[in-house]
């Protein structure tokens, strides 16, 4: 029997939905459930940032302190929303906290997306000629993605679903490597990555603060984070 198991893992990854592996939008509404019971709050709470990464992280955070009320309003526009300091490292992720770029994968607002998910807004923008932040933002967190939801008080919760909105590559090809979407930054990151929608790397690094190394500084600088 043990002999099968390889063979029924790679069954029930096969069989839960396919997904793009890394920041794209998934092929089919079949939602991606093969994950170990807790391992992201398990991850989570034995996760220690690098040292030689806090200054950088704190000069980070900075940035939603400063422009706090902005992510906020993209909390509220749904009940249940996405907690404000959620938005703010999916924002460092995928566009380096530029304001003037799309949420969905950091091209400019002037026109629509143009990598994956590509060609979004479907709607033009509400002033004629320019994306705001905020239209770009309802669509990829609400429009696109549902992430209204999600229960985001719920720890595992909230860190699976910020490594879907990445793409589940890492957990369902590479499990030796933890996603540097969520985890540069601290001790369960070294290398790995995928420098490409489908492309993997075994020796590349990530160079970006994860997005668990801000919340992680972030709650424990008392910036209430969404979850425990």
């Amino acid at each position: 029997m043990s002999n099968l198991l390889p063979f029924i893992g790679s069954f029930l990854f096969l069989a839960s939905g396919i997904f793009y592996s890394s920041g794209g939008e998934k092929t089919n509404t079949t939602p991606f459930r093969y994950v170990p019971a807790k391992h992201h709050e398990k991850l989570w709470d034995s996760a220690k940032i690098n040292p030689s990464q806090v200054f950088r992280i704190d000069k980070s955070i900075s940035i939603y302190l400063e422009n706090k009320q902005k992510y906020v309003n993209i909390e509220k526009m749904r009940v249940g929303g996405v907690p404000s300091a959620i938005v703010f490292t999916l924002h460092g992720r995928e566009s380096t906290w530029h304001f003037g770029k799309h949420l969905h994968e950091g091209s400019r607002l002037t026109g629509r997306t143009r990598y994956v998910p590509k060609g979004r807004p479907r709607a033009a923008p509400k002033n004629g000629h320019t994306y705001t932040f905020e239209e770009s933002a309802e669509d990829v967190l609400y429009k696109l993605k549902d992430m209204e939801s999600v229960n985001w008080g719920r720890c595992n919760d909230a860190l699976y679903n910020i490594e879907k909105y990445n793409g589940t590559g890492y957990l369902r090809y590479h499990r030796d490597v933890n996603s540097p979407y969520l985890w540069s930054g601290t001790q369960h990151y070294r290398k790995g990555k995928y420098v490409a929608d489908g492309r993997f790397s075994s020796t590349a690094v990530d160079k970006q603060l994860g997005t668990c190394a801000l919340l992680l500084r972030m709650q424990s600088r008392g910036i209430n984070v969404g979850f425990r």
